[in-house]
């Protein structure tokens, strides 16, 4: 079954839906054989035919017009039980049994049978199969009247109630005066009265005793239906093919019992309800007419009025088809007429969306016309550009690199600058040792001297061995005296070299010792070092500029010291394997609070007009930048400042 097949089944069963339930038909009554009769009568099923015999007998009693049962009696039982049942049945004359059809399905053939009534049963009574279709969704919707070897149970019910009717006028079916005789061989929609247990129904047992237990007249003039009603009956019992779904059961979930289906089928002939559709010619016209009236309305309004128009028309449509279905039993495919509106809708939207495209399409040529002109006007104007920009360019490379030798050169004149601050102090550790290195020349002179005329015998009185001890002595000091100023020269070296091999693995402890060696004149006597450090790798960097930070840092920290002091040089590693850091600690007079933010300002400067350029601090800043690393200052709280330097081990592929 297509896809839309379904969902016009399913639009079928909205109707019944909003139409709601009917009132329950007068005529027709069920006796239920449910759980309550089960438990009552006490016997398993199927029961003693006698039963069966004794119901009729009971319902004969009570004024029944006919007695249908929808219960197959195929197979022979006991044989006293089935002459009982086919006795009551002959001298009923009203009783109508169903026959059943089996289908035996194999690969090369399908062939169906038609299950009758035991002959016993079937000689004396009318039969009728419950014809009813059953769509591929598992609903019931349709039942046939007549097939070309036997009538349905629900027309012979029909036929037999108007045989027994006492106005002559019902002496022919009535749906005969309506529907050609082709039409009783073709499926006809089932007008349902309303969801499962609509139709009145008592009990198998309270039928048995009508008289204490129902009503007085319950069942005159009736027609009565036996079938089975069973909800819960445990799973070796089960009867198969004996609850269906209806077109109400998507709401209450619900099946009907099958003798429920035929009361239907039965009320919709005797009331000539049956449902009708439209032809399909006429189906087709219904449906093209909407889809020209939706489209003729919604062209001339904008998109979102479209939008609420389409669903107004919609609601429009559900309503006529359920007033049409309600009133006339008339069902016109409502899903159909609503896929139409939504179709017609969304063609329109496309059909403007298409439209608007091509307008911008053209529109876009137009722009496009008028942009190849201003683009061609432009890419010349960006040609003068880009000439005039790479002699800038060009101009910028040669500033840059004059800024470049501008910075090396003012790095080097900064390093310069603080020798030359300690000329002083490093001429005054030179001028020490080679005082005495030349004091003790003389006294070597004339020791040796004296050596010679005691070796000659001129001096017998003076002593060679005492002599050659203060000999020896004499050059000791001077030994001692030419190391302390070779140390200061080499000192003095490895603090302004220029860097020009590039970066080397430097020991960063060595560095820092060279520079305490030629700021000794500065810190002796006055200012006590404290070295605390730790176990630092070589370091990958350029260290005539990290030793010129260790100078400024180390130089400021003695001029922040105005009398006596002490300063701290802590180094550790910060994460083992990538970085180091050394601190450098004073408790001289500290910096000032709005001095911080300024400290590494060129050309900033706390100290007197001619004690410093400025530039010390900046020129570090910069050179710990360089080394992919950082340089940070904090206030003490005792007084005094720490100066951090942080580096890298080893300098990233493609540092210069």
């Amino acid at each position: 079954m297509p896809f839309f097949a379904v969902l016009e089944l399913k639009g079928l069963d909205l109707l019944f839906t909003l139409r709601g339930p009917l009132p329950a038909p007068e005529s027709v009554i069920i006796v239920a054989i449910d759980e309550a009769s089960m438990a009552e009568i006490g016997q398993q099923w199927p029961w003693p035919r006698s039963l069966h015999a004794q119901l009729i007998q009971k319902l004969n009693q009570a004024g029944a017009r006919v007695i249908g049962f929808d219960i197959l009696f195929s197979e022979p039982s006991q044989p006293a039980e089935d002459q009982a049942f086919a006795r009551a049945v002959q001298e009923s004359g009203n009783v109508v049994l169903v026959s059943a059809l089996a289908a035996v399905d194999d690969p090369m053939f399908r062939h169906t049978l038609r299950v009758d009534p035991m002959p016993l049963l079937r000689d004396v009574a009318t039969v009728g199969n419950p014809f009813v279709g059953i769509d591929r969704d598992g609903v019931v919707r349709r039942a046939r009247l007549l097939a070309p070897d036997m009538p349905s149970f629900a027309l012979q019910v029909v036929r037999r109630a108007l045989q027994h009717s006492p106005q002559s006028e019902h002496a022919t079916l009535p749906l005969a005066r309506q529907l050609k005789p082709i039409d009783f061989l073709q499926e006809h929609l089932i007008n349902y009265q309303g969801p499962p247990k609509t139709i009145k129904a008592v009990s198998y047992y309270q039928a048995l005793q009508f008289e204490r237990m129902l009503p007085p007249g319950l069942f005159a003039d009736k027609i009565v239906l036996v079938g089975r009603w069973l909800e819960a009956i445990p799973e070796p019992q089960r009867l198969s093919g004996d609850m269906f779904l209806t077109p109400f059961s998507w709401v209450n979930g619900e099946a009907a019992a099958g003798v429920e289906i035929q009361a239907e089928i039965i009320a919709d002939l005797l009331a000539e309800q049956f449902l009708t559709e439209p032809a399909p010619l006429a189906r087709t016209l219904i449906l093209l007419s909407l889809a020209l009236l939706t489209g003729l309305l919604l062209v001339w309004i904008n998109p979102v009025a479209a939008t609420l128009a389409s669903v107004l028309i919609a609601a429009l449509c559900v309503a006529c088809a359920e007033w049409l279905f309600a009133h006339l039993g008339l069902c016109l495919p409502v899903v159909a007429a609503l896929v139409i509106v939504a179709l017609v809708h969304g063609g329109l939207l496309l059909l403007r969306a298409l439209n608007a495209e091509r307008e911008r399409r053209q529109m876009l040529e137009e722009m496009n016309r008028d942009l190849e002109d201003k683009i061609a006007a432009r890419t010349q104007e960006l040609s003068s550009a880009n000439q005039e920009l790479q002699q800038r360019h060009q101009q910028i490379e040669t500033a840059y690199q004059e800024l470049g030798r501008a910075q090396q050169q003012l790095t080097q004149a900064e390093k310069m600058a603080s020798l030359g601050l300690l000329v002083a102090g490093v001429a005054h550790e030179l001028n020490n040792p080679i005082s005495y290195v030349h004091g003790n020349l003389d006294l070597i002179e004339d020791y040796t001297e004296r050596l010679a005329a005691a070796l000659d015998g001129r001096n017998p009185a003076a002593d060679p061995d005492k002599i050659r001890a203060t000999l020896r002595e004499l050059i000791t000091s001077c030994r001692d005296g030419t190391t302390r100023v070779k140390k200061i020269v080499l000192d003095l070296r490895t603090f302004s070299r220029t860097d020009d091999t590039g970066l080397v693995l430097a020991d960063l402890h060595e560095g820092l010792e060279s520079t305490l060696t030629l700021l000794e004149a500065q810190y002796r006597g006055r200012i006590s070092v404290h070295r605390e450090y730790g176990g630092l790798p070589r370091v990958e960097c350029y260290p005539g500029q990290i030793n010129q930070i260790f100078m400024n840092l180390l130089q400021n920290a003695a001029q922040a010291i105005p009398g006596q002091g002490e300063v701290w040089i802590r180094t550790c590693t910060v994460t083992p394997g990538e970085r180091v850091r050394i601190a450098i600690r004073d408790n001289g007079v500290g910096i000032a609070e709005e001095h911080m933010n300024r400290l590494f300002d060129p050309f900033f400067t706390t100290k007197a007009v001619g004690a410093g350029t400025g530039l010390g601090l900046s020129i570090s800043y910069g050179i710990a930048q360089k080394h992919g690393g950082k340089i940070e200052v904090t206030r003490c709280l005792d007084g005094g400042s720490e100066f951090t330097l942080e580096l890298p081990i080893r300098q990233p592929r493609g540092a210069s």
